[in-house]
Protein backbone atom coordinates (compact mmCIF):
# COMPACT_ATOMS: atom_id res chain seq x y z
CA UNK A 1 0.00 0.00 0.00
CA UNK A 2 1.34 3.52 -0.46
CA UNK A 3 1.03 5.84 1.79
CA UNK A 4 2.06 10.21 1.71
CA UNK A 5 3.18 12.29 4.68
CA UNK A 6 5.22 15.29 5.26
CA UNK A 7 6.57 17.70 7.76
CA UNK A 8 7.99 15.76 11.06
CA UNK A 9 10.08 18.36 11.42
CA UNK A 10 12.16 15.95 13.68
CA UNK A 11 14.52 17.83 16.66
CA UNK A 12 12.90 20.82 15.50
CA UNK A 13 12.06 21.98 19.55
CA UNK A 14 10.20 25.43 18.54
CA UNK A 15 8.11 23.56 16.38
CA UNK A 16 5.82 23.02 19.56
CA UNK A 17 5.49 26.77 20.32
CA UNK A 18 4.94 28.25 16.59
CA UNK A 19 1.71 25.64 16.67
CA UNK A 20 -0.64 25.47 19.22
CA UNK A 21 -1.75 22.42 17.78
CA UNK A 22 1.18 20.38 18.86
CA UNK A 23 -0.11 19.56 22.50
CA UNK A 24 2.78 17.61 23.41
CA UNK A 25 6.46 17.16 24.07
CA UNK A 26 7.97 14.66 21.74
CA UNK A 27 5.77 14.76 18.86
CA UNK A 28 8.11 12.91 17.09
CA UNK A 29 7.21 9.96 19.25
CA UNK A 30 3.76 10.15 18.17
CA UNK A 31 4.99 10.12 14.84
CA UNK A 32 6.69 7.21 14.61
CA UNK A 33 4.81 5.31 16.95
CA UNK A 34 2.17 6.21 14.75
CA UNK A 35 3.97 4.73 10.86
CA UNK A 36 4.96 1.46 13.20
CA UNK A 37 1.53 0.73 14.01
CA UNK A 38 -0.09 1.25 10.90
CA UNK A 39 2.58 0.62 7.51
CA UNK A 40 4.11 -3.19 7.01
CA UNK A 41 6.70 -4.24 5.33
CA UNK A 42 5.46 -3.99 2.31
CA UNK A 43 3.92 -0.59 2.23
CA UNK A 44 5.86 2.55 0.46
CA UNK A 45 5.82 5.67 2.35
CA UNK A 46 6.69 8.75 0.64
CA UNK A 47 7.37 11.97 2.95
CA UNK A 48 7.21 15.26 0.86
CA UNK A 49 9.85 17.16 2.36
CA UNK A 50 11.36 18.32 6.15
CA UNK A 51 11.82 15.15 7.36
CA UNK A 52 14.73 16.42 10.07
CA UNK A 53 15.66 19.81 11.78
CA UNK A 54 19.64 18.22 12.34
CA UNK A 55 21.25 14.57 12.19
CA UNK A 56 22.02 14.93 15.94
CA UNK A 57 20.31 12.18 16.77
CA UNK A 58 20.33 12.78 20.91
CA UNK A 59 16.96 11.02 21.19
CA UNK A 60 17.16 8.71 18.99
CA UNK A 61 14.30 9.35 16.72
CA UNK A 62 16.79 8.92 13.21
CA UNK A 63 17.59 5.52 14.76
CA UNK A 64 14.25 4.22 15.00
CA UNK A 65 13.33 5.74 11.68
CA UNK A 66 15.92 3.71 10.33
CA UNK A 67 14.44 0.25 12.20
CA UNK A 68 10.89 1.36 10.52
CA UNK A 69 10.38 -1.59 8.07
CA UNK A 70 8.57 0.02 4.35
CA UNK A 71 9.90 1.37 1.68
CA UNK A 72 10.90 5.26 2.73
CA UNK A 73 10.96 7.91 -0.40
CA UNK A 74 12.01 11.63 0.20
CA UNK A 75 11.09 14.85 -1.78
CA UNK A 76 12.98 17.20 0.14
CA UNK A 77 11.66 19.84 1.48
CA UNK A 78 12.63 24.05 2.43
CA UNK A 79 14.33 22.61 5.69
CA UNK A 80 15.84 19.55 4.40
CA UNK A 81 19.97 19.68 4.66
CA UNK A 82 22.46 17.61 3.38
CA UNK A 83 20.72 15.82 0.93
CA UNK A 84 23.97 13.13 0.83
CA UNK A 85 23.29 12.72 4.67
CA UNK A 86 19.58 12.28 4.02
CA UNK A 87 20.09 9.41 1.68
CA UNK A 88 21.21 7.36 4.74
CA UNK A 89 17.34 7.79 5.77
CA UNK A 90 15.44 6.85 2.54
CA UNK A 91 15.51 4.38 -0.02
CA UNK A 92 15.21 7.50 -2.81
CA UNK A 93 15.50 10.91 -2.34
CA UNK A 94 14.10 13.41 -4.78
CA UNK A 95 15.56 16.66 -4.62
CA UNK A 96 12.42 19.05 -5.84
CA UNK A 97 9.64 16.86 -6.89
CA UNK A 98 8.75 13.49 -8.19
CA UNK A 99 5.83 12.22 -9.94
CA UNK A 100 3.69 9.09 -9.76
CA UNK A 101 1.43 7.25 -11.48
CA UNK A 102 -1.55 4.68 -9.89
CA UNK A 103 -4.53 3.43 -11.00
CA UNK A 104 -4.33 6.15 -14.06
CA UNK A 105 -3.74 8.94 -12.09
CA UNK A 106 -0.66 10.52 -12.22
CA UNK A 107 0.24 12.28 -9.20
CA UNK A 108 2.55 15.33 -8.44
CA UNK A 109 4.47 14.79 -5.30
CA UNK A 110 5.98 18.20 -4.20
CA UNK A 111 7.19 19.70 -0.52
CA UNK A 112 5.84 23.18 -1.99
CA UNK A 113 2.01 23.61 -3.04
CA UNK A 114 1.19 25.30 -5.98
CA UNK A 115 -0.42 28.50 -4.53
CA UNK A 116 0.41 29.04 -0.21
CA UNK A 117 -2.34 30.66 0.98
CA UNK A 118 -0.78 31.99 3.80
CA UNK A 119 2.59 33.58 3.79
CA UNK A 120 4.30 34.88 0.23
CA UNK A 121 7.55 32.68 0.80
CA UNK A 122 8.91 31.14 -2.37
CA UNK A 123 6.64 32.35 -5.19
CA UNK A 124 9.16 30.75 -7.55
CA UNK A 125 8.83 27.40 -6.00
CA UNK A 126 5.35 27.45 -5.75
CA UNK A 127 5.20 28.53 -9.70
CA UNK A 128 7.40 25.94 -10.61
CA UNK A 129 5.05 23.72 -9.22
CA UNK A 130 2.11 24.81 -11.37
CA UNK A 131 4.61 24.49 -14.09
CA UNK A 132 5.21 20.87 -13.80
CA UNK A 133 1.77 19.58 -13.03
CA UNK A 134 0.56 20.75 -16.17
CA UNK A 135 3.66 19.99 -18.23
CA UNK A 136 3.58 16.50 -16.64
CA UNK A 137 0.31 16.26 -16.92
CA UNK A 138 -1.27 15.31 -13.72
CA UNK A 139 -4.28 15.14 -12.03
CA UNK A 140 -3.30 15.67 -8.68
CA UNK A 141 -0.41 17.53 -6.25
CA UNK A 142 0.47 15.78 -3.25
CA UNK A 143 2.34 18.59 -1.21
CA UNK A 144 3.01 19.18 2.56
CA UNK A 145 4.61 23.03 3.84
CA UNK A 146 0.85 24.52 5.16
CA UNK A 147 1.10 23.65 8.34
CA UNK A 148 -1.68 24.47 10.83
CA UNK A 149 -3.28 27.37 10.38
CA UNK A 150 -6.26 29.67 12.64
CA UNK A 151 -8.01 29.89 9.10
CA UNK A 152 -7.67 26.02 8.94
CA UNK A 153 -6.77 26.62 5.41
CA UNK A 154 -4.91 23.77 3.66
CA UNK A 155 -4.13 25.10 0.41
CA UNK A 156 -4.91 27.46 -2.15
CA UNK A 157 -4.87 25.15 -5.43
CA UNK A 158 -7.83 24.83 -6.18
CA UNK A 159 -8.45 28.57 -7.62
CA UNK A 160 -5.69 27.66 -9.97
CA UNK A 161 -7.50 24.60 -11.26
CA UNK A 162 -5.10 21.88 -9.76
CA UNK A 163 -6.56 19.54 -7.64
CA UNK A 164 -4.40 19.20 -3.77
CA UNK A 165 -3.98 17.12 -0.77
CA UNK A 166 -1.91 18.85 1.98
CA UNK A 167 -0.19 15.62 3.70
CA UNK A 168 1.38 17.83 6.21
CA UNK A 169 1.06 15.78 9.62
CA UNK A 170 -0.64 18.26 11.83
CA UNK A 171 -3.55 17.99 9.39
CA UNK A 172 -3.92 14.51 10.22
CA UNK A 173 -3.51 14.02 13.25
CA UNK A 174 0.16 12.82 13.16
CA UNK A 175 -0.59 9.99 10.71
CA UNK A 176 0.35 8.95 7.03
CA UNK A 177 -2.49 9.65 4.70
CA UNK A 178 -3.21 6.41 2.36
CA UNK A 179 -3.18 6.38 -1.44
CA UNK A 180 -7.38 6.00 -1.07
CA UNK A 181 -7.43 8.60 1.63
CA UNK A 182 -5.45 10.94 -0.81
CA UNK A 183 -7.67 10.39 -3.91
CA UNK A 184 -10.83 10.57 -2.06
CA UNK A 185 -9.74 14.01 -0.93
CA UNK A 186 -8.23 15.25 -4.14
CA UNK A 187 -11.71 14.28 -5.77
CA UNK A 188 -13.30 16.52 -3.63
CA UNK A 189 -10.86 19.44 -4.35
Amino acid sequence: MIYFTSDFHLYHENIVNLNPKIRFKDFELVILNNLYLLLKPEDTLFVVGDFTWHFNDEKGYLKLWKSLPFRKVLVLGNHDQKPEKLREYFDEVYEFYHTIEVEGIRILLSHYPAKDPITERYPERQQLVREIYFKEGCNLLVHGHVHWNEGGIRCGCRDLGIKCVNVNVEWWDYKPVSLKQVLACGEVL
